[in-house]
């Protein structure tokens, strides 16, 4: 009986290392996960302020102030865009051309932001 165990054991040991090269190839083969999204970038007037959302942090600057950041929220995918909502910032993008007014760029995206509970408009997404 115990050389049918031996044997058993044996032939285990090389379906195994049969196994493992296979499982080695598979895995070099899986596709790599997708690179982060680039930063969404968002600038306001009257006050002039700036947006960046990337994968870690939402940071809002407005001039001549402290940045505030917070961490970059599961993006909510509304109707018209997409919000973020953390504890200091809110940011509600609305796809649709905007003009920040001062120059002759137009933006694909209409921005709103409330940075503790002051409301600020822009345009975004360039």
């Amino acid at each position: 009986m115990r050389n049918r165990e031996r044997r058993a054991n044996v032939v285990s040991g090389m379906k195994l290392w049969t196994v493992l090269p296979t499982l080695a190839l598979a895995a070099s083969c899986a596709p790599l996960p997708p690179p982060p999204p680039p930063p969404y970038h968002a600038v306001g007037t009257e006050p002039f302020w700036d947006l960046l959302i990337d994968e870690h942090n939402l940071t809002f600057k407005l001039a001549g102030g402290q940045p505030v950041l917070q961490p970059t929220p599961r993006v909510i995918h509304g109707f018209a865009g997409e919000i973020y909502q953390s504890q200091r910032i809110n940011v509600n993008i609305v796809h649709g051309a905007c003009s920040d007014g001062m120059s002759d760029r137009t933006f694909p995206d209409k921005v709103q932001v409330t940075v503790d509970g002051h409301r600020f408009e822009g345009c975004g997404g360039l």
